[in-house]
């Protein structure tokens, strides 16, 4: 009698199991299918939004043709925007030992690099037996810098924290940048074609809204202010420069021959002539190679109502609609950025210089790209020889601080060999193979450009 009880238990057993097991497989088979369901699902999601974000972005296009910079630019923006989605492969411990001593490297170079500019500026001061670049100045430090305006004798007070943000790691703050502009455009290059705008100005005449209407419409409201601010005409000025303050990022635009710019806004014809003289340009230079369509379309509204007040054309709606059906295309050209986050104001100064130097350059090379426009140790020096303007100009010594541009130039002439232009770059580009464009655009390869600079000023 026991056996065929234990056999009969065993049976139940062993069914039990094979229930058991039937239920794991389903479950098995269940979450199979949950697991394929899901990313279909998410795909569909994901392919929903994107279909969304098309149809807002062809709506976008519509209303707001141009770009802010060649269609060939924004195809390498993957390769040139700070906070793109770029894969990171895993590093060996190889790899990471060889970057180590390359830093390492590249920082000796570094600092003879620095010292050697610093050697050369101390020899333009002996030579004009003036201050040594290391010259430290008192918590009661003030220049006053002046100039004329529109018939006025206007003044800019630099004190000692703003002659503190000169010292590397520092923002340039608005007091910084506006003397500087003010002191080249009027000491340096006193070319009456030439209008710079203050940064508050631009301050005031820019928004950041989302829409484009509620951006003209904040326009609208500050245009009565903006326009007791333009006194000048700007239309017989060929360039016009609007420093713009973008949320604690400096960037400039150009705007040249601005009475061209508005006659082909409002003709919608933008055919450029073989003389750059002749053509109207909005040139955009920004050292992180922002691209924001935005910035431009504003500085189209502002030099269309400018022409507007004038002319008495057109409404407010009707300046809008010109604006935004308009190819006319904003130039954001390919040149030095930065890789910190604190050298913007700085490269913003450099771009103005460099372009009012010789704006044919830049006009006459719109879509080739501006690499070697300076070497990126300007940077650096520019730093000290702003200190050194304003350090003269505070003890009297004005004719030192007008030497500026020929001690620039003196400079300039260390970069006669282009091969050897900025060597340190070119030494790392080489051992590194990569495209020139990618390297100068791409933070993974600017590991000289996160070493602070260790001379202290």
């Amino acid at each position: 009698m026991l056996k065929p009880k234990k056999k009969q238990q065993q049976n139940k057993m062993e069914q039990l199991i094979q229930n058991k097991r039937q239920e794991h497989l389903e479950l098995l088979n269940q979450l199979e299918k949950l697991e394929i369901q899901q990313p279909t699902k998410d795909i569909q999601l994901i392919q929903t939004i994107a279909q969304q974000q098309k149809k807002e972005q062809d709506i976008e296009i519509i209303a707001a043709p141009q770009l802010v910079s060649p269609k060939w630019l924004m195809n390498l923006k993957p390769t040139m925007t700070y906070e793109c989605d770029v894969v990171v492969q895993e590093e060996s411990e190889l790899d990471q030992i060889v970057k180590h001593q390359l830093k390492e490297k590249i920082q000796k170079q570094k600092e003879m690099q620095q010292q050697a500019y610093l050697e050369l500026i101390n020899e333009l001061d002996l030579q004009s037996k003036h201050h040594a670049y290391d010259e430290k100045v008192k918590e009661d430090f003030k220049c006053t810098y002046q100039y004329m305006s529109q018939g006025r004798l206007v003044s800019i007070d630099i004190k000692y924290y703003d002659f503190l943000k000169l010292n590397p790691q520092n923002y340039v703050n608005d007091t910084i940048i506006n003397f500087f502009l003010r002191f080249i455009e009027n000491d340096i290059f006193k070319n009456k074609s030439l209008l710079i705008y203050n940064t508050y100005f631009c301050t005031r005449l820019l928004s950041f809204h989302a829409e484009y209407k509620q951006i003209y419409t904040q326009y609208l409201q500050n245009n009565q202010m903006l326009q007791r601010w333009t006194k000048e005409n700007i239309f017989m000025k060929q360039y016009v420069l609007f420093p713009l303050h973008l949320r604690e990022h400096w960037a400039v635009i150009f705007v040249v021959n601005p009475l061209q710019v508005c006659e082909q806004l409002c003709n919608n014809n933008y055919q450029l002539s073989n003389d750059v003289n002749k053509n109207g340009y909005l040139i955009y230079f920004d050292s992180l190679l922002v691209q924001d369509q935005r910035i431009g379309i504003q500085i189209k509204f502002y030099l269309m109502h400018v022409y507007n007040q004038e002319h008495k054309r057109y409404s407010d709606d009707q300046i809008y609609e010109i604006v935004m059906r308009s190819t006319f295309p904003v130039h954001q050209p390919i040149v030095p950025r930065q890789t910190n986050l604190v050298d913007c104001g700085l490269y913003m100064l450099e771009y103005v210089e460099r372009f009012l130097m010789n704006p044919y350059q830049i006009l006459n090379n719109l879509e080739q790209d501006h690499l070697k426009w300076f070497p990126k140790v300007m940077i650096f020096i520019k730093r000290i020889l702003i200190k050194k303007i304003l350090n003269a100009l505070s003890s009297g010594q004005k004719d030192y601080a007008l030497r500026y541009q020929e001690n620039c130039r003196m400079i300039d002439q260390q970069f006669t060999d282009s091969n050897q232009y900025d060597y340190i770059d070119e030494q790392l580009l080489e051992q590194l193979q990569v495209p020139r464009l990618q390297f100068h655009l791409s933070e993974d390869y600017n590991y000289y450009y996160d070493v602070s600079p260790s001379v202290g000023v």
